[in-house]
């Protein structure tokens, strides 16, 4: 990992830069392409295909969108049956629930993030800075005398 200024990045990372219309033009380009060649074409193929064989039987022929969504169909279905691996871009199974050492993990998590949340600097308006600066922070004795007569000093600071 590389940290910045920011926070951190990938190594590896690739930055694409478009500069003016040409660039512009050059990206719509591409994505044009990169959708005929991996949508539209096998839509056709896909609709080609289901007219073959809608020709011997009473099936109704399709057009160039029904055969992409035939094909969106296909390519679908294969992703969610034929997916071994472990990390699906589809979830199809309910949550389990938490056990005791899980469950305490979520908790200090939750509790440090409260911690963190009360360590936060506060925010003061302007209107509310001059009461700030009229208080001054004194020592307080245990004696009776010493908070009556600090009571009294920030009556008067209040009055003033």
């Amino acid at each position: 990992m590389i940290f910045t200024k920011e926070g951190y990045m990938k190594r590896n990372t690739r930055i694409i830069q478009i500069n003016g219309i040409r660039g512009m033009l050059m990206a719509l380009f591409t994505v044009i392409c990169l959708a005929a060649g991996f949508i539209v074409f096998p839509g056709y193929v896909a609709k080609s295909i289901w007219n073959y064989f809608a020709g011997f039987s009473y099936m109704p022929e399709i057009h160039l969108f029904q055969g992409v969504l035939l094909w969106a169909i296909v390519v679908l279905s294969y992703f969610i049956l034929n997916n071994k691996q472990k990390h699906s871009f589809i979830a199809l199974k309910s949550p389990k629930e938490l056990n005791d050492e899980e469950l305490k993990q979520v908790m200090n998590a939750i509790k440090m993030q409260t911690r963190m949340r009360s360590q936060t600097p506060m925010i003061i308006k302007a209107n509310e800075l001059q009461k700030f600066e009229l208080k001054e922070i004194k020592t307080q004795d245990l004696g009776n005398k010493s908070e009556e007569k600090s009571l009294q000093e920030e009556k008067e600071k209040e009055n003033v």
